[in-house]
């Protein structure tokens, strides 16, 4: 009778103090949590919301044109009110999205580069406009990324950019003993 093949696990490589490692991905959609992973998920949750809400409490806060910036302790009722539903509806309506973890694939520097040129010139825009990167739908906000990032005059000026980095740090590491 012949062995029976199984499918090998799925794995993603991770580095750990400059030598990489295949870890497993044990995870899928559908998964069933133990009490453990329900928790540390409800906690990475509870996390990106607190994280995500900071800029709504931050504004209730921050001075205005008509009064100077506050603590907690001098918002309104009302104030509070809003914020407790902005938050609940935020909460109401959270859902984990590829887009908000990280990738598994490993991006070359000329990419990540491409994209902080593009976050920039995008989050210059809005500002010229009036307008906040955090106004702007989160998936709109990526596809835009990605599309900058993706054009030959961006891609051409990351690659520039990586390259005089490069050339800066390599004159100043003369003579170093590493």
């Amino acid at each position: 009778m012949a062995a029976q093949k199984t499918a090998a696990p799925e794995t993603k490589t991770v580095t750990i103090q400059g030598l990489d490692f295949d870890l497993a991905v044990p995870y899928g959609e559908g998964h069933t949590c133990t009490e453990a992973e329900a928790k540390a998920l409800n906690q990475t949750r509870h996390e990106n919301i607190r994280n995500n809400m900071a800029r709504v409490v931050k504004g209730y806060l921050a001075a205005t044109d008509d009064r100077p910036a506050r603590t907690v302790e001098e918002l309104t009722d009302d104030e509070l009110t809003e914020i407790n539903a902005k938050v609940a509806e935020y909460d109401a309506d959270y859902e984990f999205t590829l887009a908000s973890v990280a990738s598994t694939r490993r991006r070359d520097p000329v990419e990540i580069e491409a994209e902080k040129i593009a976050r920039a010139a995008i989050t210059a825009k809005l500002r010229a406009d009036g307008r906040k990167v955090g106004d702007v739908d989160k998936d709109a906000l990526a596809a835009a990324i990605e599309k900058v990032a993706a054009g030959e005059n961006v891609r051409a000026q990351a690659a520039a950019n990586i390259k005089a980095r490069s050339e800066v740090a390599e004159s100043d590491m003369e003579g170093l003993d590493l």
